[in-house]
């Protein structure tokens, strides 16, 4: 399905993203530098994903995503000592809401982010959230080390490394973002935590699918496509089809979980289905976004809408030529040049 668009998109855009530069503006060595990062449009990310979340909560949801989506840039390519530098090491502590040994951009913008939020949240998605934030950093620290160190990864050790990297955080940031608290039901109900999972499988294979040129001139193997190169020989449209297979697999588990939970006196509840509704939006918007961001493809860049083309990587950008005839819509092909 198509993303879902609030009204004023654009201009909440635009206000997140000068939020971002106000919170994150020491953290750059140069405003080209902030520029660059605020060109890969990750509060939009925000928008398109937690399309549903309430008007009052979707400007500091888009601040935690959008200093994470930067903490996760300087885990990947930035050396050790600027690392330490940037105080990364002691976001945990300030996670506790204890004070940071080094005050930075990163440790000021947790604090502040921190404050804002205790207030307005659930105590026990706090919690749970402040858990997943922990956990996304060990992951971050985690990939970084199997980088350097240049380690084979099989597929489920890849998997439980970017489950927690990429997508735990963000379930219960979604509680917060819709002002509701699943605490209970996600102890009761397996196919709500399963949901979940899928919805973090999903951005996994879309995510490493497109991130997969920048990846790749980046010297960055935490992606999926490297995996599957290794397994199938190198034919890169093999691991293309590959992954495309396993996100449409979860496609069709996410629906049918869905219908089954739907179908449950559970199912009735307000608060469970408007969360449902939102997982949908949730796997809808990362897909979109995926397509439009300068991130992934490369500096400049504009989607003209095309779903079915013939994919070229380069090291500046990704280059989409249409194809001519009509057909069904169906996984990108892609070649290497």
């Amino acid at each position: 399905m198509p993303a879902r668009r609030r009204r004023g998109l654009e201009a909440l855009e635009r206000r997140c993203a000068a939020r971002l530069a106000e919170l994150l503006a020491d953290a750059y060595d140069s405003p080209e530098e902030l520029e660059t990062f605020l060109e890969h449009r990750t509060s939009l990310w925000n928008l398109l994903t937690y399309a549903d979340a309430r008007e009052d909560r979707i400007e500091l949801v888009c601040a935690w995503i959008d200093v994470l989506f930067a903490i996760d840039d300087v885990l990947a390519h930035a050396p050790a000592s600027r690392i330490r530098q940037l105080g990364i090491y002691d976001l945990p502590a300030v996670i506790d809401g204890e004070t940071p040994a080094t005050a930075t951009a990163f440790t000021r913008a947790f604090q502040r982010l921190r404050e804002q939020s205790l207030p307005l949240a659930p105590p026990r998605v706090w919690q749970r959230y402040a858990r997943t934030l922990h956990e996304f950093l060990d992951a971050c620290h985690a990939e970084r080390n199997l980088i350097d160190s240049r380690a084979v990864l099989d597929l489920t050790t890849y998997e439980s490394h970017r489950h927690r990297s990429i997508g735990e955080c963000c379930f219960p940031l979604l509680e917060f973002a819709l002002d509701t608290d699943l605490t209970d039901r996600l102890e009761r109900l397996p196919e709500l935590r399963r949901l979940n999972m899928l919805v973090a499988r999903h951005w996994i294979g879309v995510n490493d699918v497109f991130s997969y040129r920048k990846e790749l001139y980046s010297g960055d193997t935490m992606n999926e496509i490297h995996l599957a190169l290794t397994d199938n020989g190198g034919d890169l449209q093999a691991a293309v089809d590959r992954i495309a297979a396993t996100v449409h697999q979860v496609e069709t588990e996410f629906d049918e979980t869905t219908a089954k939970l739907r179908a449950t006196p559970d199912g009735k509840d307000t608060g469970l289905l408007t969360y449902l509704d939102a997982l949908e939006a949730m796997i809808a918007g990362n897909l979109e976004w995926s397509y439009l961001t300068p991130r992934y493809n490369g500096p400049g860049h504009t989607w003209t809408g095309h779903w079915e083309a013939t994919v070229i990587l380069t090291p500046h950008r990704t280059l989409y030529l249409p194809h001519t005839h009509t057909t069904p819509r169906t996984p990108v092909a892609t070649d290497h040049h």
